[in-house]
């Protein structure tokens, strides 16, 4: 299934990580469940999917938690999520091996630096990617650009070179404003993607033939 309109010179395929490549939603729910409750704020699940972003900081203003808490918050969310240890999605290994074989790969992420490491070593990724930029990288979060931006430079490949796959909004929005085409894959992330010309997969194999027919 090869998409007609991918990039003819396509040199780099980067990545976002959470919900695309690992299946992270569930102990990302948790966390947030343990956080709002902390604070007396609602907490179901379409309570967050209503208010979900990459950029945590825009989904604690969402459900309005004042920024005196933003600190609190955020260690009562990583001390949760350090509970849950999220696996790959099935087919991630067999795409990154079919893809480094023709293609630089990246990965441009909002987690925190020490998750995100230890979430690759885990996986079998830590040494997949030549550029990996997370949250502490940049200075301003997705879908600001900056942090792909800062990954094409790093590879060295021009945005015309390049395509970037995530699953949320802010992953579609952040690609735009860099001039980079999109893929999406389509998980519990994905509720409010812009419309767009643009792959649309829900699966790493179906995505893998994106590269491959």
């Amino acid at each position: 299934m090869q998409y007609d309109n991918l990039p003819p010179d396509l040199r780099a395929v980067i990545f976002d990580l959470d919900g695309t490549l690992l299946d992270s939603f569930t102990g990302h729910f948790a966390a947030y469940q343990a956080t709002f409750t902390h604070f007396g704020l609602p907490c179901g699940l379409e309570d967050l999917l209503q208010v979900y972003s990459p950029d945590w900081l825009a989904v604690y203003r969402a459900v309005g938690l004042p920024e005196q808490h933003w600190a609190e918050a955020d260690a009562i969310w990583l001390a949760e999520a350090s509970r849950h240890k999220p696996q790959l999605f099935p087919g991630a290994l067999e795409l990154l091996e079919t893809l480094e074989r023709r293609f630089a790969l990246g990965l441009v992420t909002s987690g925190s630096s020490e998750r995100v490491r230890g979430d690759l070593v885990r996986n079998y990724l830590d040494e997949r990617f030549q550029v990996v930029i997370t949250g502490g990288d940049v200075c301003t979060p997705k879908p600001h650009p900056e942090g792909l931006h800062s990954a094409l430079d790093q590879l060295k490949v021009t945005p015309t070179q390049a395509v970037f796959v995530g699953d949320a909004a802010a992953d579609a929005h952040m690609a735009q404003a860099a001039g980079v085409m999109f893929i999406a894959m389509l998980t519990q992330f994905s509720g409010d993607l812009p419309q767009g010309n643009y792959p649309r997969v829900r699966s790493l194999p179906e995505l893998r033939q994106l590269f491959t027919a």
